[in-house]
C-alpha cells in the first residue's frame, strides 16, 4: 500500500498526453516510486524537490506534503529545452 498521495497536475497530464508511448510509461514509472518515498527518489531544490528521468532528460517538480502524506507533481520540462531555466525559479 502506498504511503504517498501523489496528485499530477492538469499541465503535466497534458505535456505527457503529447509524449511517446514509450517516454510516458518511463515517466509514469518514476512517478509511481513517489508513492513510497518521495525524499528518497528525487533531489531537493529550495522549495521543491526535482525528479530526473532517464537518458532524455526530463525532470519533474514536485512538492511534498508531509502533513497529509501528498506529492503534488506541479510541471514537467525536458533539460534541453529553452524553458529549462526557468524550471528552477
Amino acid at each position: 500500500m502506498a504511503k504517498y498521495q501523489v496528485l499530477v497536475a492538469d499541465s503535466v497530464i497534458e505535456y505527457l498526453d503529447k509524449l511517446s508511448k514509450s517516454e510516458r510509461e518511463r515517466i509514469i514509472k518514476r512517478l509511481k516510486l513517489l508513492e513510497e518515498n518521495p525524499q528518497t527518489v528525487g533531489e531537493p531544490r529550495g522549495k521543491f524537490w526535482v525528479l530526473k528521468v532517464g537518458t532524455a532528460g526530463y525532470r519533474l517538480a514536485y512538492r511534498i506534503i508531509e502533513s497529509e502524506k501528498i506529492v503534488r507533481v506541479t510541471a514537467i520540462e525536458q533539460r534541453k529545452s529553452r524553458k529549462y531555466q526557468e524550471f528552477y525559479r
